[in-house]
């Protein structure tokens, strides 16, 4: 009796809910750093605080329900997407008190709701998974987000830096999300695999230490364009290995000169050697698996989701 063919895997893409809560994490970004700029007008200070917490609330209210609702996610834990639900109304409310009572009270009670919505799921790791190491990690996470809750009841003054703290952490999540999807289909374990049985290892070994020793001649041959820093001329010596050429730094010695020519050289044929050698191990690699990795959705949890 011949047996079934196993059902090859469909590779999937970004879905439409996780496009579309990638774009809203977008948008935090520039609202949390934006906050910043704000206490630079103390004249404006509550209004324009109060218009970046509500719509930060109001962002975070539809990408935690997108999250909440992926057909993924119905089938993970059921407990964390009642939670998602939950949050994402409160945002939502959140939204909308401020709105009408455009106070700091209010604003710092929205950033509480923020920092509590951090919790739940560094309680359900802990619950997952518990070995020591991740219990003590969760732990510490908890406890510091219940003590920043108690900004809220101290001075006027506090309560505005708790609510611009709330929003740069907001940004910094978003950005810890955005690169987390980003890079979900990237193996590690498989660049480790390759980098351990080709001469990868080696060969990056060697241009880190060609790149260390020339900056420390670039920094006294050229001290008055490097400024004398180690720093400088490191970050020199990346940008021609790299072959990026920021200009804003350039070599004017006779050696400084030759060393440039020497690493860029060199540069140009580790960075393609390199790059072809995991390029076709990789590829290589992952069809011999016969692995196909799915994209995670906007409601699986990757490395950047319990913050």
């Amino acid at each position: 009796m011949k047996a079934p063919a196993k059902k090859k895997k469909k590779k999937r893409s970004f879905s439409f809910a996780t496009i579309v809560e990638m774009l809203l994490s977008l948008l935090m970004i520039p609202l949390g750093l934006t906050s910043v700029r704000v206490l630079d007008a103390p004249e404006n200070m509550e209004d324009m605080l109060a218009v970046l917490m509500a719509a930060e609330c109001l962002l975070l209210s539809v990408s935690t329900l997108l999250r909440a609702s992926a057909r993924r996610y119905r089938n993970q834990v059921p407990q964390r997407r009642i939670i998602d639900f939950i949050f994402a109304g409160l945002f939502l409310l959140s939204a909308a008190a401020i709105f009408i009572w455009p106070t700091m009270l209010v604003m710092s009670i929205a950033g509480a709701v923020f920092i509590l919505s951090l919790t739940p799921s560094r309680v359900l790791s802990i619950l997952r998974n518990r070995k020591w190491i991740n219990i003590a990690l969760n732990a510490l996470f908890i406890l510091a987000a219940l003590a920043s809750l108690w900004e809220i009841w101290s001075g006027a003054e506090d309560q505005v830096m708790f609510v611009v703290v709330v929003l740069l952490f907001a940004a910094f999540r978003s950005l810890v999300r955005i690169m987390s999807v980003t890079f979900a289909r990237l193996r590690l374990d498989l660049l480790r695999e390759i980098v351990q049985q080709t001469y990868a290892a080696e060969i990056i070994f060697g241009l880190l230490l060609l790149i260390a020793s020339f900056s420390f001649v670039l920094m006294y041959t050229d001290r008055a364009a490097l400024g004398g820093e180690y720093t400088n001329a490191l970050w020199y010596c990346f940008a021609v290995v790299t072959t990026i050429g920021f200009g804003d730094m350039t070599a004017t010695s006779a050696i400084g000169r030759i060393l440039t020519v020497i690493l860029g050289v060199y540069g140009i044929i580790v960075v393609a050697l390199i790059t072809s050698i995991i390029v076709n191990f990789y590829g290589e690699m992952k069809k011999s698996r016969g692995e196909e990795e799915p994209v995670p959705e906007a409601g699986e949890e990757t490395p950047g989701e319990g913050l």
